[in-house]
């Protein structure tokens, strides 16, 4: 049998290298697309190609069964130095240009890759579901929110299908828009289109100099996805149907930032928390669409993927 192919924009990043890497290891023939790669990074048989997305997808780029768009600008404006507009443009070129690509080579399934971030602080109470309305407003949020919906209208799915589970092309593919949450894993680096980390590098990274883990006095809950999950979970979600609506994929593993923290105190000799005053408020966690495809799932637990963290070993 003929290996399945996958394109990954944004694989030069931290999730979409986890994915790349993920796809690999389930025999998938992948093509990894973005604006620069670490050197070295290539592996696993994976095919690396380097171009300006917002100019559009190179024509070396072959037909696929599966999109995964993971390519994502999430430095804010004011730190690129430019427009809100400016940063808004910067995430949604690259994205049409991927659109024009599917809509051209209709691959079999379409996923874009949303985020909890969509949601605004006031959007939930006990945790964030896919049936709470996004009222997120900053560029970040505005951008992934017109992705949402210029995905299903640009590859052209059947707007009266939403939500029956039947929101596919006519040619086949199907749309899945999908949000993520807390991730953190393996090769987590600063690069200029992510100048942030998530907290846990930033903790283990503190830990590892000798410095205090930061926690915040309110102590919010969070969820946490192990980035190397990613791929098989996305496996099993494009192999059927798409749900007509965004789904929040990821684990449903939720501690407070102090649990977390402790669970980094008790593997780093040395290691010690310190609290220190909340700034701006934090989304509650982000709850897992009840998807027949990942019941039973065995999600990465924080402990379990400290662990390969703090080993250096590579999640299968």
């Amino acid at each position: 049998m003929t290996p399945r192919r996958v394109l990954i924009t944004g694989a030069g990043g931290f999730v979409g290298r986890a994915l790349a890497l993920g796809f690999a290891d389930l025999g998938w023939r992948v093509i990894g697309l973005d604006r620069v790669f670490e050197e070295g990074s290539g592996s696993h048989g994976i095919r690396q190609i380097a171009a300006e997305l917002a100019e559009g997808v190179p024509q070396e780029v072959p037909e696929v069964d599966l999109v995964v768009h993971a390519a994502w600008v999430t430095t804010d404006a004011e730190t690129l130095g430019i427009t809100p507009a400016a940063s808004v443009t910067l995430n949604l070129r690259p994205l049409l240009a991927v659109l024009e690509y599917a809509a051209r080579t209709r691959p079999a399934a379409f996923v874009f890759l949303s985020s909890s971030g969509v949601f605004a602080p006031g959007d939930g109470t006990e945790g964030l579901t896919d049936a709470d309305d996004p009222t997120g407003t900053s560029p970040y949020a505005a951008a992934k929110r017109a992705g949402e919906l210029l995905v299903p209208a640009a590859l052209g799915m059947d707007t009266a299908a939403l939500g029956q589970g039947t929101a596919e092309l006519p040619q086949g593919t199907a749309v899945h828009v999908v949000r993520l949450g807390y991730l953190f894993g393996p090769d987590e680096l600063a690069r200029p289109s992510r100048l942030g980390v998530s907290l846990v590098a930033r903790w283990l990274a503190a830990a590892r100099d000798g410095q205090p883990l930061e926690v915040r006095s309110d102590d919010p809950r969070r969820d946490w996805t192990f980035a190397p999950d990613l791929a098989s979970a996305l496996e099993r979600v494009v192999a059927g149907p798409s749900a007509g609506h965004p789904v929040h994929l990821g684990s449903p593993h939720v501690c407070t930032d102090s649990a977390f923290a402790n669970l980094i105190t008790s593997q780093v000799p040395g290691a010690e928390p310190v609290t220190v005053p909340a700034t701006r408020p934090v989304k509650p966690p982000m709850i897992p669409s009840d998807m027949p495809a990942l019941r039973g799932f065995g999600w990465t637990d924080p402990a379990a993927g400290l662990r390969v963290l703090l080993s250096g070993e590579v999640a299968a």
